[in-house]
């Protein structure tokens, strides 16, 4: 880059005795001192960079996909004088980047650009194109920054006027100018622009200040004590002086907020909305001394009660929306799929530090992870939490759909398949959280599950308003991987059948030949000696003599299965009299561990003449820990 140095010596000058005089009067501050002002320089860039860092375009990241490369100043195009800045915007295949973009710096410890009222500067491209353009950006807290986030550039010279809403906020700016473009608007084809003449000017000519917060619209919000909810869309329109009206995108830290009743919540200056206790609210805002339209109502109904932490192994998961796992790369939570979708929210809800999707005006709505999709060809199952916000009738209903894309990764490709969960107002609670724990096997549509790439929700509006968390596929191993919990009870309160942790009764015989199709087997797991049912639909043990329980509890078993839709745990005595206890499965979060009260048995089970156990259902179970104990 080829700059001019006579102009540069002659600031750097200037700089250095301003912060010569400053130095001076550090030293000797009195009670009536006045504190130094920065400087008031108007000028980014002539033909030379003007006060700026030796290097003074700083690429955004890298790591975001900026190019760092094509950032110059040409010497054969300006608009006026002998020197302009060029930029190469790349193609999104470019290796070192798909777009460009970044910050001019300011060489000293920041302007005062209050006595200005816009940013003013030329550019034009070799197509047209757009780009976006701002200041206020320095990478060390950006509390002002500005930008409009879509100019349209010409193949000639175009005037852009940024104004800047409350310039009595920048009395010392840093980042005195940002930009940054991609091929979008040239449907992926790379292309050069020029900027010339940048400078704040004082034009007297920005007129009817029109800001405005969540776009001018006046929402409503339900939610709950400790919520965290962010004040968006933020605008100011102005009128130029050639009749045109401009838009940009400020700060938060521009406005002033307030709450109609700060004791349910607050509002900072960043525009984080901060909900305290139950009531109403409204929250405002103005900006250099403007009302700004739109607003939030809020009403928060309370404290709020998180959904169940998952209990998962973090590797056997795929997580599409979870605190308590790393996410997949999700596209969005809100596909807002136009023209029939009127459903509202996504991931933007924040309830004492939990992350929640609040879905309202439901009728459909989709979270897309297309690009990559997502390989859950091993995961055995999908979980989701789900709270209903409103009244359920009994007609109610909510389809969750999976959708896999297919090995051609297209939409519509032909190879497409799905696979949906229908809840009822039956499975679902007003205020209360419902787990769903899905076996992918149930769904006989999913051919696939190598490419999946959306969930979508259904109600047709007939369940409207609902929070969801912890979406993710996981897999349940077929046999454990950790055997089961080790015993915590007294050896001298337990009579046990089947444990490492105890002496067992003598002479069980835990295969017996009742005609049963069942594979029993004692199997290794992490060196605990485990019981291993392959196949069951029902098994018995076999006491060597009766046993009397009556003085004990309770009967406690582990069990584990990723395949069982049916068990039960029976106590017979002579006669046979027996009843069953039904256990939950499949024991999707690994080993469970129960306690059955003796209760659930001895109303038609003496209990003081115990001969057998037995078991029945289905799949494949493994057994450990089986005890009696008081």
């Amino acid at each position: 880059m080829n700059f001019r140095r006579n102009l540069s010596k002659k600031l750097g000058l200037l700089v250095g005795a301003s912060l010569l005089v400053f130095q001076a009067c550090e030293r000797n501050l009195s009670s009536e001192a006045t504190l130094a002002t920065f400087p008031a320089i108007a000028e980014v860039y002539l033909d030379d960079p003007v006060n700026l860092t030796d290097e003074f375009f700083i690429s955004f990241d890298p790591a975001s996909g900026a190019n760092p490369n094509g950032f110059d100043t040409d010497n054969s195009v300006a608009y006026a004088g002998s020197a302009s800045i060029k930029i190469g915007v790349p193609s999104p295949t470019d290796p070192d980047g798909g777009y460009i973009g970044g910050i001019f710096l300011d060489r000293g410890a920041g302007r005062d650009l209050s006595g200005f009222d816009a940013l003013s500067f030329w550019v034009k491209a070799t197509t047209t194109a757009t780009a976006s353009f701002g200041f206020g950006t320095n990478f060390q807290g950006d509390e002002f920054p500005v930008n409009i986030p879509s100019v349209e550039m010409a193949t000639y010279w175009k005037q852009v006027i940024i104004p800047i809403p409350d310039p009595s906020k920048l009395k010392q700016e840093r980042g005195v100018f940002t930009f940054s473009a991609g091929s979008q608007s040239t449907n992926g084809a790379g292309f050069t622009f020029w900027m010339d003449e940048i400078q704040f000017i004082k034009s007297g000519t920005v007129a009817q200040p029109r800001p405005s917060i969540f776009g001018g619209q006046n929402l409503t919000q339900e939610t709950f004590n400790g919520s965290v909810i962010q004040v968006t869309d933020l605008g100011q329109t102005w009128n130029l002086a050639n009749g045109e009206d401009v838009t940009v995108v400020p700060s938060a830290n521009y406005f002033e907020f307030t709450s109609s009743n700060p004791s349910v919540a607050t509002v900072d200056a960043a525009g984080r909305i901060n909900v305290l206790s139950a009531g109403a609210t409204t929250i405002t805002a103005k900006l250099n001394g403007q009302d700004a339209a739109g607003s939030i109502s809020i009403v928060s109904k309370g404290p709020f009660v998180p959904a169940p932490t998952p209990t998962q192994d973090p590797a056997q998961v795929l997580s599409i929306f979870s605190d308590a796992y790393t996410n997949q790369p999700v596209e969005y939570y809100n596909g807002y799929w136009a023209p029939f979708q009127t459903t509202l929210g996504q991931n933007d809800i924040t309830i004492n530090g939990d992350n929640i999707i609040n879905y309202t005006n439901l009728n459909f709505v989709g979270i897309q992870f297309s690009n990559p999709t997502l390989n859950a060809s091993s995961m055995t199952h999908f979980h989701i939490d789900i709270q209903a916000q409103e009244a359920l009738d009994p007609g109610d209903y909510l389809i969750i759909r999976l959708a896999d894309i297919g090995g051609d990764n297209s939409f519509g490709g032909g190879d497409d398949s799905s696979g949906e969960i229908r809840l009822t107002a039956n499975d679902l609670a007003t205020g209360a959280w419902r787990s769903f724990d899905v076996a992918l096997s149930t769904m006989g549509t999913l051919t696939s599950k190598a490419n999946m790439a959306q969930v979508i929700f259904v109600s047709d509006a007939t369940i409207t308003d609902i929070l969801v968390d912890n979406i993710y596929f996981y897999e349940v191993p077929t046999a454990p991987t950790t055997g089961a919990p080790v015993p915590a009870d007294d050896p001298a309160d337990v009579l046990s059948i089947f444990s490492d942790s105890y002496t067992d009764v003598a002479g069980t015989d835990f295969n017996p030949n009742w005609g049963q199709a069942t594979q029993v087997s004692q199997v290794s797991i992490a060196g605990n000696n485990t019981l291993k049912y392959a196949g069951l639909n029902y098994q018995g043990t076999q006491f060597a003599s009766s046993l009397d329980v009556s003085g004990y509890t309770h009967l406690h078993l582990d069990y584990y299965s990723a395949s069982s839709t049916a068990l039960n745990a029976f106590l017979i005595s002579p006669g046979p009299r027996e009843t069953a206890k039904a256990l939950s499965v499949p024991t999707t979060s690994g080993w469970n561990s129960i306690d059955i009260p003796l209760t659930d048995f001895s109303s038609v089970v003496d209990l003081a003449d115990v001969i057998q156990m037995k078991f029945d259902g289905n799949g494949d179970i493994y057994l450990d820990n089986i005890y009696f104990k008081r």
